[in-house]
């Protein structure tokens, strides 16, 4: 053990509070180490949390999140601390998407093997003519016969990967962009074309992993009080409106850290579950050399005066050809509107925002006009994730670092996946591993 003080074996200290940081604590508490875990917000989750809001009248997400199948990571947690059943798995990948003249389209995969289940949707899918389906097909062949080594791939951004492989324009419009914008929370010309090569792997063509799971309640119900318990139940501690001000570093030990009211802070291990902006702040150079860059993500809530069910009937819907890209529809009266790459949107005005959602919502559902809207809520992320494009690929630090007892964990950190849930919690298992390999 690094600390040879009987009193502070088995001990690990947790910086940060949202996803990265407690998914660490959780696996850590499993495994009988003694967490205690500082966040100086006065709440937990990160960007995975609800909060009541009293002008819609309910408890609203922060934002909407769609898992994936292959979330194995994620799904190891939400099982540990009970909450797993709280998810629903969709039986094969579907997804509905409204234009801005009020046309429906859906993509629906059948159950084949990858990729020919990825490919029979497509030749059904409306939305793309004969040429872009083809492009598409194109692409994936690309991608799946490894036509560039992973080294070409990241140097390159994933609208130069569209131009190699003769991608059309309503293709990368109406299915290419959709998918990158909600995944990536970037443009194709901000989007490493390595990672979006390993997604289209990872959920096109490898088997199971293309299916969608969508929450059954609400994220803080799902991701964040359970974890809380669960943390309880293990003795562990939470500290909540502290900040960590000082990290004292002698050789290449931690040996303590200093909150913001001077007080000493000892353990074994450190976890930094911080976002990078707030690392480099506490952090030496070395550790992480910058170079990642933010990108805000917008959510509009809207609550309607009657139920809506006979005219938006599906929990969720891609909106092509508009400044929003998909709406949810959180309960029968009550939708989310989500913009993300919002950095021009996220400059406008609350007033302007909702305006310009609602437009966008009433072209793509007309009937909707009939329906008021007696409340509103708009939800500014500024730093909601960093830009997953060709730079970011070199600037993003592995979980291990040469303070000897100081691991990273966070979806900013090198897990060759872009800033998601699974991103977040598979880092801090990557901790916990190395965590353990250094006893």
């Amino acid at each position: 053990m690094m600390d040879t003080d009987e009193g502070f074996k088995n001990t690990v200290t947790v910086i940060g509070g949202g996803i990265a940081g407690l998914s660490s604590a959780v696996f850590l508490a499993e495994r009988g180490f003694k967490v205690t875990l500082y966040e100086a917000s006065p709440k937990l989750g990160g960007r995975a949390y609800s909060f009541v809001d009293n002008t819609i009248g309910a408890v609203l997400d922060n934002g909407q999140h769609i898992l994936a199948s292959w979330y194995e990571n994620t799904f190891d947690y939400l099982k540990i601390i009970g909450s797993f059943d709280k998810l629903s798995f969709q039986n094969q990948l579907e997804v509905n998407f409204a234009d801005q003249n009020g046309m429906i389209y859906r993509f629906k995969c059948p159950k084949l093997p990858p990729p020919l289940h990825l490919l029979a949707g497509i030749m059904k899918f409306k939305a793309l003519g004969s040429k872009d389906k083809l492009a598409l097909i194109r692409l994936v062949r690309f991608i799946k016969n490894k036509k560039l080594t992973r080294d070409k791939l990241s140097e390159l951004n994933t609208d130069k990967l569209f131009s190699m492989t003769g991608q059309t324009e309503r293709l990368i419009e109406n299915f290419w962009k959709p998918f990158i914008v909600a995944v990536f929370n970037a443009s194709p010309d901000n989007t490493s074309a390595l990672l979006f090569a390993d997604m289209i792997r990872k959920g096109f063509l490898e088997k199971g992993g293309s299916n969608l799971v969508l929450p059954n309640d609400n994220l803080t119900d799902i991701f964040v009080k359970p974890a809380e318990e669960f943390l309880k139940s293990k003795n562990c501690e939470v500290i909540f409106k502290k900040r960590i001000a000082k990290i004292i570093i002698e050789g290449n030990i931690i040996t303590s850290l200093l909150d913001e009211d001077n007080r000493e802070i000892k353990s074994s291990f450190y976890i930094s579950a911080v976002p990078f902006f707030e690392f480099e702040k506490l952090f030496v150079n070395e550790l992480y050399h910058g170079g990642l860059e933010t990108s805000p993500i917008v959510n509009i809530h809207l609550k309607f005066d009657k139920d809506i069910d006979e005219i938006f009937s599906e929990r969720f819907v891609g909106l092509l050809g508009s400044e929003v890209q998909w709406a949810f529809k959180v309960k029968s009266d009550q939708l989310c509107l989500v913009i993300s790459a919002a950095r021009k949107i996220a400059e406008m005005s609350k007033e302007q925002i909702i305006d310009l959602a609602v437009n966008e919502l009433h072209y793509a559902f007309p009937r909707l006009k009939s329906a008021k809207i007696t409340g509103s809520r708009v939800i500014k992320e500024m730093k909601a994730t960093f830009i997953p494009n060709s730079h970011s690929i070199s600037a993003r630090p592995i979980s291990k670092t040469v303070i000897k007892n100081l691991f990273i964990a966070g979806d900013w950190a090198d897990t060759g996946l872009p800033a998601t849930i699974e991103g977040a919690i598979k880092s801090s298992k990557t901790c916990v591993n190395e965590l353990l390999k250094s006893i």
